[in-house]
């Protein structure tokens, strides 16, 4: 009886260590998988404020998992279920890759990560810009597996793009305008200038390479046949005023102003035509002075015949007296 008491304590006692150590290890397992889900809730929400998503395809069974914040960012109902190479090749746009031609390369070896951009279409049917980067885990292993993020850069895209075209249509606006343009950055380096700028200095376009050295390029510049600093009433700040005549003979008034960011930006408007009406102002004056010293020496001419005139009259008066006071003398004698 004793020894079959002892044997029932001894299975109670171990019974109750292997129940303890199972509801011990499950409430481990509870505690670790509540951390998971909690940590995988986060990476979640922050996938999602930063419009991205997880990718891991297995490129052996042709099968693709996507976070929820992928499918969120895509209007789609997320799955637990893993999709197929055909479901996502779907929905990128054809223009954009092939991406069976990718996966050819990566399970060839010729590349062991991506970087790319391509669009996927929404669930509303519009197109969303996406930037993927994924490296292969185990470019060794047998099974690739290839792991990355997917980012939302359609706006970016977009602002790219209107940015693009306020470029172009800046550029545009330069180059038809009727001065000569050119801009420097802080350092004197060459940003952009229109062609009208080249024509009046003699510049070829490979001269006018972005980045050139203010220095380097004028010293390539066609020599000027005269040139002259204007006085600036504004003073410094209002810039520095050139008036520039060029070697084919036109005349260029060059405005240098400075920007906010320490650059310089110049703009020469040809006013050959002005100095042109100048010169025959002056011109014009040369003659009108001619013409007034003339008639002045002409008036002296005939106040001087005039003068000449009266004395010659007032001799012939005397003359003529005397010659009455002869007769008068010669009748009474």
């Amino acid at each position: 009886v004793s020894l079959n008491v002892t044997l029932f304590v001894l299975t109670a006692g171990v019974l109750i260590i292997i129940l303890y150590a199972y509801f011990g290890q499950a409430a481990r397992a509870q505690t670790a998988d509540r951390i998971y889900l909690e940590a995988h809730q986060r990476i979640d929400m922050a996938l999602v404020r930063g419009r991205c998503g997880l990718w891991d395809w297995d490129m052996v069974r042709g099968k693709m998992y996507w976070s929820r914040s992928m499918y969120d960012m895509l209007g789609y109902e997320p799955c637990d279920t893993m999709l197929s190479f055909g479901e996502v090749d779907g929905i990128i746009h054809p223009e954009d890759g092939d991406l069976f031609q990718l996966a050819n390369r990566i399970v060839a070896r010729e590349i062991d990560h991506i970087d790319q951009v391509f669009r996927m279409r929404h669930a509303d049917g519009q197109w969303v810009w996406m930037r993927a980067r994924a490296q292969v885990i185990d470019p060794e292993a047998p099974e690739i597996q290839l792991i990355g993020i997917a980012v939302d850069v359609t706006e970016q895209r977009h602002l790219a793009l209107r940015s693009e075209a306020a470029d172009l249509r800046l550029r545009t606006a330069i180059e038809n305008i009727n001065e000569s343009f050119v801009l420097w950055d802080s350092s004197q380096r060459l940003i952009m200038c229109n062609s009208k700028y080249q024509q009046d200095n003699g510049l070829s376009d490979r001269d006018v390479m972005p980045g050139a050295s203010r220095a380097v390029l004028e010293n390539r510049m066609l020599a000027f046949a005269s040139e002259r600093r204007l006085a600036n009433t504004n003073g410094q700040q209002g810039g520095v005023t050139f008036e520039r005549q060029l070697a084919d003979g036109r005349w260029l008034q060059v405005n240098e102003l400075r920007t906010r960011d320490g650059g310089t930006v110049s703009v020469g408007s040809d006013i050959t035509q002005i100095k042109l009406h100048q010169e025959k102002l002056v011109d014009s004056e040369r003659r009108l002075m001619a013409t007034i010293h003339d008639l002045s020496l002409a008036r002296r001419a005939e106040e001087e015949r005039s003068r000449e005139l009266v004395e010659l009259n007032h001799k012939y008066m005397k003359e003529t007296e005397r010659a009455e006071a002869a007769n008068r003398a010669k009748s009474e004698f």
